[in-house]
């Protein structure tokens, strides 16, 4: 019987992780979590099954498409974007004929892998085929999409988030006049205790009466209503239009809508206290999603008038709980998920993926990764622009006595070693220095992983940002 080279090298990693696993205390045996699967996903030549090219420049989600009103999930390790759909420039007012299902493994390379159109349900021929958004559960795939203004309906896929979806109730999931409100642009919150909940309608605007948004509860089988809507408890008056979006960080509860507004509660049902803008004042409908441990923003632009484009940022939380989400990434218009050794400095920040543990917090030039301790990684996909024996340059601080390694590796933790630098203690948590790593045998387009190694079972550094030279 042959075995393939693949088979023994997914074997050989299978077992190297079932043994890790009974490794009590080993945090670099066990360390995460969402990486391993990608090494665990390696094809017959070693290489990480990931795309390899760099994308195009620029930093739109699928350009000159129309993609607008985005809501991102993760499902079985792969992004996937639930969008409506302009159909192009020169309206006098939005036409939207289908909606969009998309799928990407990098958040970089994006693929159309659905189209839903409203002929396959209630909706009938349409061109107000407005926001939706999707959810899992009992190992289906709900997506919800609304008729205009007028109402929202469900279609479900037993085939995975790629569908084909069908519209089980043949009706609204919320008619219209199911209350005061309008039944449109929903949004599906989980809460901790998986309870599932449904937001949606046309708030804050008091020149029209409208104050707030609307919940209601989801029955466990994701096509009807546990309880009537309810109000979300009043914002302060400002104009926050439709397309609601909920989500949790610290155990508190965001809302935002268009313009990136947001406001904040300690109460799912409210009173939201508003903060201000989440990301570019300019930004249309907008919503946030968390993936290996990074949070990003996701959210709606202009081409021109009707004719909408979607972009993606990263998301940071300051220590009082505000939130900050840089437009631009970089020196160059690229979106997240890749980087260009040319820029003055990458910040640490905007890592694609880190270990369990690792902490993303403020600092007073605005943010860097905490709690690095032994084992830990950070890794940065698609580094193009380095040159063959270039160097790395880490702004760090440390307390840490005994100092530690960063370890610079290709592809993953076990790939190949380009360079190490030993870091010693800078005297404080807040004191910076920076030190040079010199790298070896580099490639133009590198997927970088940052791997820190010491003797303390405790915070070994603190890293801000990082950069190269040739």
């Amino acid at each position: 019987m042959k075995i393939s080279v693949k088979k023994i090298l997914l074997l050989a990693l299978a077992s190297f992780a079932l043994v890790s696993c009974s490794l009590s205390g080993n945090k670099e045996a066990t360390a995460n979590d969402e990486f391993f699967k990608y090494v665990l996903s390696q094809d017959s030549t070693g290489q990480m099954n990931f795309p390899s090219d760099f994308g195009g420049d620029g930093d739109i989600i699928l350009p000159n498409t129309g993609v607008c009103d985005p809501h991102i999930h993760i499902f079985n390790g792969k992004a996937w974007m639930f969008a409506s759909h302009d159909e192009g420039p020169g309206n006098s007012f939005y036409k939207m004929h289908d909606w969009l299902v998309c799928s990407s493994p990098d958040l970089v390379h994006w693929k159309i892998e659905y189209v839903l159109k409203p002929e396959d349900t209630y909706v009938g021929k349409s061109e107000s085929c407005w926001a939706t958004d999707a959810a899992e559960r009992n190992g289906k795939h709900y997506m919800y999409f609304s008729k205009g203004f007028e109402s929202t309906g469900v279609v479900v896929s037993e085939n995975g988030p790629g569908g084909p979806y069908k519209d089980v109730l043949g009706k609204p999931l919320l008619p219209k006049e199911l209350c005061w409100n309008n039944e449109y642009d929903p949004s599906i919150f989980i809460e901790d205790d998986n309870t599932p909940y449904i937001v949606f309608g046309f708030g804050g605007d008091y020149k029209i009466g409208s104050t707030s948004y609307q919940i209601a509860k989801l029955n466990d089988d994701m096509i009807s209503l546990a309880e009537a809507p309810r109000d979300l408890d009043d914002v302060a008056p400002h104009v926050w239009r439709d397309a609601p979006s909920l989500h949790k960080y610290n155990g508190k509860y965001y809302l935002n809508t268009h313009q990136s507004h947001y406001a904040v509660s300690d109460s799912l049902y409210g009173p939201y206290d508003y903060r201000g803008h989440c990301g570019p004042p300019s930004a249309d409908h907008g919503s946030f999603f968390t993936w290996n441990n990074q949070t990003y923003y996701v959210y709606g632009h202009w081409y021109s008038d009707f004719y909408r484009y979607t972009k993606i940022v990263y998301c940071h939380y300051k220590d009082n709980g505000d939130i900050v989400s840089p437009e631009k990434i970089g020196d160059s218009p690229l979106g997240v998920g890749r980087y260009d050794a040319n820029w003055n400095k990458i910040e640490a920040e905007w890592f694609f993926a880190a270990s369990d543990g690792v902490r993303k917090k403020e600092n007073t030039s605005g943010f860097e990764m905490q709690n690095l301790t032994h084992g830990d990684y950070l890794y940065y996909p698609k580094v193009r622009n380095m040159a063959s024996n270039a160097s790395m340059q880490f702004q760090v601080a440390s307390n840490q006595p005994n100092g530690c390694t960063i370890e610079v590796y290709k592809d993953s933790p076990k790939g190949k070693l380009l360079g190490s630098v030993k870091v010693k203690s800078t005297g404080s948590w807040d004191q910076y220095q920076t030190v040079n790593c010199s790298l070896a045998d580099c490639e133009d387009l590198n997927n970088i992983v940052l791997v820190f190694k010491g003797s303390e079972s405790d915070e070994l550094l603190r890293l801000d940002w990082f950069s190269f030279s040739k």
